[in-house]
């Protein structure tokens, strides 16, 4: 027997109405809250959510709770504008997350491995571009004296902010990344698709010919 959050999973995969509600209200609020509460830690904490709706719901739920959870963290911060910019990040964590549960890769240790790693990078990379790029290294966060100690012996302010980053991704990433592919492999197997995808036409999946039209508009996995 699937367990209660496995099931809360496929009961709101299985209902959109109710599933998008969720993504542009609770799950990125639930995010901000996390990275408000941890704030004094040198992590982020806010992409928890972001990687589960990808997973569970699809990039483009995942996308919608990335860009709110920013929003929500600038309502909780005074609309200070530093957060909106790294909405960016949260958007790359959500596509990669879906792109991993799609492609199944991720079911195996190695494939969960490279799937955090890839989001680590692109977190790493993006942050890094945006701190330097638009805040010119100092984002008013704790972040900025890691990123002070490694400017020391880098040779660019971008390549402090991505040393800064790197190792604090790889947990903070890997916190969001895990649960969410540990979710997605539990559902594919209680039954369920390990991600969502576009439907197809029942004429258009092998087999389909000759089910009759009671029974049978799915493809077997």
């Amino acid at each position: 027997m699937s367990s209660p959050i496995v099931r809360a999973a496929s009961f709101l995969r299985s209902r959109p109405r109710l599933a998008w509600p969720l993504c542009a209200t609770a799950l990125p609020l639930a995010n901000a809250l996390l990275c408000r509460l941890f704030k004094d830690l040198p992590l982020f904490m806010d992409s928890i959510f972001t990687a589960l709706a990808a997973a569970v719901l699809g990039p483009w739920q995942g996308l919608l709770v990335a860009i709110l959870t920013n929003g929500y963290i600038e309502a909780l911060t005074g609309f200070g504008g530093l957060h909106l910019p790294f909405a960016l990040c949260g958007a790359a964590t959500a596509l990669l997350v879906a792109a991993a549960v799609r492609s199944r890769r991720s079911w195996t240790p190695l494939g969960a491995a490279a799937a955090v790693l890839a989001v680590t990078l692109a977190n790493a990379v993006l942050g890094a571009a945006i701190a330097t790029f638009v805040y010119g290294g100092s984002t008013r966060v704790n972040i900025d004296s890691i990123a002070a100690g490694f400017a020391v012996v880098a040779d660019s302010i971008f390549t402090a902010a991505f040393l800064a980053r790197l190792p604090i991704n790889v947990i903070d990433k890997a916190l969001a990344v895990l649960p969410a592919l540990a979710l997605a492999a539990a559902l594919r197997e209680a039954g369920g698709e390990g991600a969502p995808r576009a439907a197809v036409p029942c004429a258009a999946r092998p087999g389909a010919a000759g089910q009759d039209a009671a029974g049978s508009g799915e493809a077997a996995d």
